[in-house]
């Protein structure tokens, strides 16, 4: 059974997703909810229709000098009808808000859902060629504008299409003329509408682009403020940020002007084809054609505000739904991303060796070889450090052995099964990677930090990795134990690398994974983390990068050259 992801998004192979299908997609998943909106949209227009024609009779019933009596259960019966058909015309409305502001909130939760989905199926390549800030845009800011496009656009614009097209109806019915004077009117003005949402959507697409880059900018400048200030590039990230800022303020100035013009030129549209009405319908040789009553002309005047009442809005929107489709392209293109590919769980042999590395060759870019024609195999419960100078591919070996990145040629097998195959279930089993520094989950507890709420990961067996590490009686002094909120203060800098070494352990991976584990630490802190360490390694087998001497009395070393050096 598809999941919900999988029926939007597409392999690389595929025709590109269009805005108006993902779109469509969306709207297929609130079948229920959709019907009703329509219906509400339906009886609103609808209703809309009935007070200006209720208004009508009263003034010809007004100008018909009908007995004061009589006059005056008339106007009493008008009046109770006419609040009767606004109050209810009113309410469908109110009711197709409340059921629309529903629809767009479940629309945004679904597309954040499946965009987080997808987020965890990316191959480890697009994180590479991505920044962080572009992606938190398509989740916070694109999935605004695609629920924009559809609260402030693509219904709302049908609510009105329908309301336009009834007035539009009734007018006819009752003078031919002033339909036909409508009909002119309305081309121009739709002419008119196309013109200038052009320059609003090329606005709104060069607005898109200059938050996204203002996202982008944001993030780095906290990331590395420290080098920042050290090195005096304040200037430097100054200039880049104004530049973002000053793209989104020029066109978001080009947007605003389009709104500027557009409702004037509407209002002042409405008065000269109401004014033209008058003035044509008590000209005698056009009677025939605009010859209307009091009532009549005054159910008109009404008529007419809502027509164009009606188009202003939908040039609006059609504003908003341009300004969202940049938004949705993101979003859709997103969903488009080549995902890494995974074999069923347990395809691994635990009769195999743990790490076997056969012809590797692999690149970043082309042109500049890490690896060609690497070979390495590590035993089941061996030791190995790999050694090189910064630069040589250590780390990006440990990414190939990860599955992160698939190689160019031969292969990187674990337990043989190729690395970037393995399910996701797997690699949490056969891994343990203690990186050089610790990555918290946002206001995470400790017991958190170490299981990473998997619920193959027990309260116990954090507790076992704890005391594994040495850090068992820290943590059981505090207040809440393993139920303490984390925050940098709570440990100290060997105590967190520790805290790493635990949540790598926590599950009893089959492969443990060190990098650069013991730079930065003081002689003491270092001697208690390689004590912890000889503990955590027992029974697996273990790969580690190191620039120091400390760890090879622990293994054999491995010597990693770059390709082309």
């Amino acid at each position: 059974m598809q999941n919900k992801a999988e029926k939007v998004s597409r392999t690389a192979g595929e025709k590109r997703l269009s805005v108006g299908s993902f779109a469509g997609g969306l709207i297929g998943r609130q079948k229920r909810l959709t019907v009703v909106l329509l219906a509400l949209v339906a009886g609103a227009a609808l209703a809309g229709l009935v007070p200006p024609l209720i208004l009508g009779r009263l003034v010809d019933g007004l100008a018909a000098g009908t007995e004061k009596t009589a006059l005056a259960q008339s106007l009493i019966a008008c009046g109770l009808a006419y609040f009767g058909a606004v109050f209810l015309a009113r309410g469908l409305e109110a009711a197709r808000e409340i059921v629309l502001t529903i629809w767009g909130e479940k629309l945004g939760c679904g597309v954040r859902s499946e965009l987080s989905e997808k987020l965890s199926r990316l191959p480890a390549s697009y994180f590479v060629t991505h920044s962080t800030g572009d992606t938190v845009s398509r989740f916070a800011d694109d999935v605004d504008t695609l629920e924009d496009l559809f609260s402030s656009g693509v219904i709302s614009m049908a609510a009105d299409a329908a309301s336009l097209v009834g007035i539009v109806i009734v007018i006819f019915t009752r003078s031919a003329g002033l339909g036909m004077l409508l009909l002119i009117a309305l081309p121009l003005i739709a002419f008119f509408t196309v013109k200038i949402q052009k320059r609003a959507l090329a606005a709104q697409k060069k607005n898109r682009l200059a938050v996204a880059a203002a996202n982008r900018i944001l993030p780095e400048t906290v990331k590395c403020r420290r080098p920042i200030r050290l090195y005096h590039g304040e200037g430097y990230m100054e200039e880049r940020y104004d530049k973002a800022v000053a793209d989104s303020f020029e066109a978001k100035e080009e947007a605003n002007f389009c709104d500027a013009v557009y409702s004037p030129v509407v209002i002042i549209t409405q008065t000269a084809v109401t004014a033209v009405m008058m003035i044509l319908a008590v000209q005698p040789f056009f009677t025939p054609l605009f010859g209307i009553s009091a009532g009549t002309a005054a159910a008109f005047i009404a008529y007419i505000a809502q027509v164009f009442n009606p188009i202003e809005s939908i040039g609006m929107e059609i504003q908003s739904i341009q300004s969202a489709a940049a938004g949705t392209q993101r979003i859709a293109e997103f969903l488009e991303e080549t995902e890494r590919t995974s074999k069923a769980r347990n395809a691994y042999s635990t009769d195999m060796s743990p790490i076997a590395i056969e012809n590797l060759s692999f690149a970043y870019e082309d042109g500049k070889p890490i690896f060609s024609g690497f070979d390495l195999t590590v035993r089941e419960g061996e030791s190995v450090v790999l050694t090189g100078r910064t630069g040589e591919g250590k780390s990006t070996l440990f990414k190939l052995i990860l599955g992160l990145y698939p190689p160019a040629a031969g292969s990187v097998k674990i337990y043989g099964t190729d690395a970037a195959a393995l399910s996701d279930a797997d690699r949490r089993k056969l891994y343990g990677c203690v990186e050089q520094d610790f990555h918290p989950l946002a206001g995470g507890t400790i017991l958190q930090q170490i299981t990473l709420d998997d619920p193959a990961v027990s309260e116990a067996d954090a507790f076992a990795a704890l005391k594994t590490v040495g850090l068992f009686e820290t943590v059981n002094a505090l207040p809440r134990g393993l139920r303490t909120a984390y925050t940098q203060s709570v440990f100290s800098a060997g105590q967190t690398q520790l805290l790493s070494i635990a949540r790598a352990i926590a599950a009893n991976p089959k492969i443990l994974l060190l990098d650069e584990i013991t730079s930065d630490l003081d002689a003491q802190t270092e001697d208690a983390l390689m004590k912890a360490l000889s503990r955590a390694a027992e029974g697996r087998t273990v790969l580690s990068i190191s620039h120091r001497t400390e760890l090879l009395q622990y293994g054999r070393e491995v010597a990693i050259r770059k390709a082309d050096a």
